[in-house]
């Protein structure tokens, strides 16, 4: 029962998939985990503010102005706030085979790579795992053989863009 919960609570960390491929961060927006929940902007006085509910139970939290109604529950982390450049634009174009892997990663870039390359591997808490880095090439493969079976979140810097997206280590 307790390998369910946790499965389950891992998956719902990623519910929404990560909208790597857009062009700006602005619109990754955390998800509550369950179904019921919501997360809405709200701009007051200049200031943007994000209000999320999760499902759960009514609380002493009681009840927001403009009809929002505020519960306790679990809301996943901000994780990609620790992990995205927001500098850098999210347009990276690269295909990552196989996935899920057993010992290494490839990265086929779309368009021409030109300088460095950067790959950084984080854990589901945002933590960083590994990072390599690869002179300009349009095919890597990236050895990750030593790592323990887990999900995992593959970020790419190149071309002054990057790319970040789940890959599964089994």
């Amino acid at each position: 029962m307790k390998h369910n919960f946790s499965l389950l609570c891992i998956c719902c960390v990623f519910q929404q998939h990560i909208h790597a491929q857009t062009n700006s961060s602005q619109n990754l927006v955390r998800s509550t985990t369950g179904i019921s929940g919501s997360t809405v902007e709200v701009t007051s006085t200049n200031k943007t503010y994000v209000i999320q509910q999760s499902i759960g139970q009514a609380s002493t939290i009681g009840a927001f102005n403009n009809n929002y109604t505020l519960r306790q529950g679990f809301i996943q982390p901000n994780i990609l706030a620790k992990i995205i450049d927001e500098k850098l634009p999210l347009n990276l174009q690269v295909k990552v085979y196989p996935n899920p892997f057993v010992e290494y990663i490839t990265l086929s870039f779309k368009n021409e790579i030109k300088g460095d390359i950067k790959v950084a591997l984080y854990d589901l808490l945002g933590r960083i795992i590994v990072t390599k880095s690869f002179l300009s090439n349009q095919l890597i493969t990236v050895k990750l053989n030593k790592l323990p079976s887990a999900e995992y979140i593959l970020k790419v810097h190149a071309n002054r863009k990057q790319f970040i997206t789940k890959i599964i280590k089994e």
